[in-house]
C-alpha cells in the first residue's frame, strides 16, 4: 500500500423487497476520503440515533458524521507509515480492530501499547491517540457508539477533539 492509492472497500448493504424478503440493496466500492497528512477515513455506515432505524432509504455511509454522532459509526481508518496521531476524546464506546499492520495506542497517562494485526481495543471515552511508527500502512476497523459522558471523581468529562474529521 505504500506508493499506491488506498484500496477501496466493497460494501454490501441489505434491505427488504415489497414481499418482506431480504435483498442486497447496495453493492459498491467505497473509497477513502483524501486527507493531506492522513489518516484516511472510509465511511462505511452510520446511524444518527439509538436504536438505529433500519427502514430508511438513505445511504447512511455517505453521511458526514464528524468524529462522533448520536448513534453509531462504522469506518475504516488507514494510517500512513511513520504517522503520529493526535490525542483526543469522543463520547463514544469504540470497538477498534487492527486489520493490517500495527499501531501504538497512546493515552494521556503516558502509556503506549502496541496493537497488532488481529488484535482489538475497547475504547471507553478516554483520551487516546493512534501512532503508526512502522514503515508500513496500518488499517483499523472502527465501530463507534454514542455513550454517556465518563464521570471521574464527580467530574463529567467532555469531548476533546483538536482536529476535523
Amino acid at each position: 500500500m505504500t506508493n499506491q492509492p488506498l484500496p477501496q472497500v466493497r460494501r454490501i448493504v441489505t434491505g427488504h423487497n415489497a414481499q418482506a424478503q431480504a435483498t442486497v440493496w447496495k453493492d459498491s466500492l467505497i473509497s477513502a476520503a483524501s486527507a493531506e497528512h492522513g489518516p484516511f477515513l472510509t465511511r462505511l455506515w452510520s446511524s444518527p440515533q439509538l436504536p438505529p432505524d433500519v427502514n430508511g432509504t438513505e445511504d447512511l455511509g455517505l453521511a458526514n458524521t464528524g468524529l462522533a454522532n448520536q448513534g453509531t459509526i462504522c469506518r475504516i481508518v488507514d494510517f500512513p507509515p511513520k504517522s503520529p496521531g493526535m490525542v483526543h476524546r469522543s463520547i463514544t464506546l469504540d470497538y477498534i480492530f487492527v486489520l493490517e499492520g500495527e499501531v501504538v495506542l497512546t493515552l494521556d497517562d503516558g502509556s503506549r501499547t502496541v496493537v497488532r494485526k488481529g488484535e482489538m481495543v475497547v475504547q471507553r471515552g478516554t483520551m487516546h491517540g493512534w501512532d503508526n511508527e512502522t514503515e508500513s500502512w496500518a488499517r483499523l476497523l472502527c465501530v463507534l457508539i454514542k455513550a454517556e459522558n465518563p464521570v471521574v471523581e464527580g467530574k463529567r468529562l467532555e469531548a476533546e477533539v483538536p482536529f476535523q474529521v
